[in-house]
């Protein structure tokens, strides 16, 4: 075998021996941390995890005989408890998204408390920067301010609201001068004039156009 071959097998994933399913396969197949536990308990054989922490490789990948899989998931029993573990699931993340709704909606809210006074300059076209600078400490302001009025927040929320903040701010910035990038311009307008177009949160640290 060449060094190359060997190399090549040592990259692919371990793969599982014939007549045995993972965890993540019954996973796929419907079946829960729970259901696994009660109607197939121990499992049958491992395999070396081809993922690593770091340095670290992960535990053994536990495998269960695909038989004893098959037989399970004749039972009546088995399917009733599958169904209403789908059930389960699908309410919790029914619930989950009810949630997120209404904490964007909050954020939403919270991110029209701040209505950024803009004092046009005489700044040369595409001078973003320059046209931002000012309002940046008013904008951190606020946002320390939500914070605080706001209970229970996220880092993602964090982060969300923080974009919302820019984008109150952009839009200001928008209203006062011609050639300031519109976040709230259509696309087809984004598309046949880029600097017009619609400003991304990630460009608040990026553009440079001094």
């Amino acid at each position: 075998m060449s060094r190359a071959e060997s190399m090549s097998r040592k990259d692919k994933p371990p793969l599982n021996p014939p007549g045995f399913l993972a965890t993540q396969d019954l996973k796929d197949r419907g079946w829960t941390p729970t259901l696994i536990g009660r109607y197939l308990g121990e499992h049958d054989q491992t395999r070396p995890n081809g993922l690593k922490m770091g340095r670290r490789r992960l535990p053994p990948v536990k495998l269960y005989a695909e038989a004893r899989v098959h037989e399970v998931e004749r039972d009546d029993t088995f399917l009733a408890a599958q169904a209403r573990a789908a059930d389960a699931r699908e309410r919790a993340e029914r619930n989950r998204a009810v949630r997120e709704a209404k904490r964007e909606a909050l954020l939403q809210a919270a991110a029209q408390s701040y209505t950024p006074t803009i004092h046009p300059e005489p700044l040369r076209k595409g001078a973003v920067k320059k046209a931002r600078e000012p309002y940046r400490d008013g904008l951190e302001a606020a946002l320390d301010r939500l914070r605080r009025e706001i209970e229970k927040l996220t880092v993602k929320e964090d982060a969300r609201l923080g974009e919302l903040l820019r984008e109150r701010l952009d839009e200001a910035l928008a209203a006062a001068y011609a050639w300031y990038p519109d976040p709230n311009a259509p696309k087809e307008e984004a598309d046949s004039k880029p600097k017009k177009g619609k400003a991304k949160a990630s460009d608040w640290r990026e553009w440079d156009w001094e």
